[in-house]
């Protein structure tokens, strides 16, 4: 009788055990502090569905930071691009430790697209253009360009970095669902969410808005 008491015991120390050993995986989310926006012009020539692009001397640079726990612009804050101009973007983010971490998204492309929404439509041409530590190509969203196509009123451009459930992915049209209003279907969480003022105007009115 003593041993089956043992035994019963014994039976919810290794349940403990066992728990203990076995904890309940982190959300595997990355943390962004801060930043920083670029556009540099590039010369876009057109080819069907894709424009190919290099660089070019002397080019027009524009950029926004944000920072601050919910990643602002500076008050006011407001960028021209121009129509007919291509554009190379690229985008700096910062740890909390003020540690350059865009790469990690790019790396981890299998769970990483990037949406960028409020453009007006047929207003912007975006591809994008990341390539990863070890070289290989990939459709993220931290590098990419603009070919701006026509004038448009200022409006709020929201750059959207969404993290993807595993295999979500998959569903994604690269070249297509970038300005994909319905980006929730694709499950997951924001690893970023920033907004900023944006205005796609004539090269004659670059100075006078």
């Amino acid at each position: 009788m003593k041993k089956i008491y043992l035994i019963l015991i014994a039976f919810p120390l290794l349940f403990q055990a066992c728990s203990k050993d076995d904890p309940t995986p982190e959300v595997d989310q990355e943390e962004v502090s801060g930043l920083t926006l670029t556009f540099t012009e590039v010369e876009g020539e057109a080819h069907d569905d894709h424009y190919d692009y290099s660089e070019i001397t002397d080019p027009e640079v524009e950029s926004i930071s944000f920072s601050g726990t919910n990643l602002l612009p500076p008050e006011g804050a407001h960028m021209h691009l121009e129509v007919g101009k291509s554009y190379r973007f690229n985008i700096k983010m910062l740890d909390f430790a003020g540690r350059e971490t865009q790469q990690t998204f790019i790396d981890r492309d299998d769970i990483h697209f990037a949406f960028i929404l409020g453009a007006p439509a047929e207003s912007l041409h975006v591809q994008y253009a990341d390539v990863k530590t070890d070289g290989t190509k990939a459709k993220v969203g931290v590098q990419g360009y603009f070919t701006v196509l026509k004038a448009s009123s200022s409006f709020t451009a929201n750059y959207i970095m969404r993290h993807l459930n595993p295999g979500v992915k998959t569903n994604i049209d690269t070249k297509t669902d970038w300005s994909n209003t319905d980006y929730k279907k694709f499950t997951g969480a924001n690893d970023i969410d920033v907004k900023f003022e944006l205005h796609f105007v004539e090269g004659h009115d670059h100075d006078n808005h």
